[in-house]
């Protein structure tokens, strides 16, 4: 079986079903190696080209048929998605305010922060990292809250919809 002399047929007919040179050759591309994978199928006695185009076009259906199932699970996704997550900018508003928020702490107070809040650490394991003892450190860590909701509230004139919570030992 030949395929050569009809590759512009079917470039032709590829460009007619997508719509766009680029699109038709991954087409007729696909389509000839399905061709290839199916050849102990092709009858002989008939003739080639309408097999080949039989295979172009049910290669552009599939692919087609593909296209509008991956839309459609992705308006799903999306629809599903923007009802569960808040718009990334607000995320990204809140967490410059906790930024502005901790800037304006105590070094001491923003370390015990980090430490418990953001790197997990326990009140022991913090306490051996700074060298005193672990009531101190969940003294200056109430301390920390404290300040940093002040600091977010006084900044926002209202509430922030963040919510301060400890490290791997904290009750809440």
């Amino acid at each position: 079986m030949d395929v050569i002399p009809h590759l512009e047929d079917l470039w032709r007919y590829g460009r007619v079903l997508t719509g766009n040179d680029a699109d038709a050759d991954d087409l007729v591309q696909e389509a000839l190696a399905r061709a290839l994978t199916m050849a102990a199928s092709y009858d002989t006695s008939r003739p080639v080209l309408p097999w080949l185009i039989t295979i172009v076009r049910n290669t552009f259906l599939t692919n087609a048929s593909r296209a509008v199932a991956t839309r459609q699970r992705m308006a799903s996704f999306a629809d599903v998605a923007e009802s569960a997550l808040p718009p990334s900018q607000e995320h990204s508003a809140e967490l410059a305010k906790v930024q502005r928020a901790l800037t304006r702490m105590p070094a001491e107070q923003a370390e015990i922060l980090h430490l418990v809040a953001v790197l997990g650490f326990t009140y022991s394991e913090t306490a051996n990292l700074l060298g005193v003892p672990a009531g101190t450190v969940m003294s200056r860590l109430s301390r920390a809250r404290a300040a940093l909701k002040q600091n977010l509230e006084d900044k926002d004139g209202g509430s922030s919809r963040l919510k301060i919570v400890g490290g791997r030992d904290a009750a809440y």
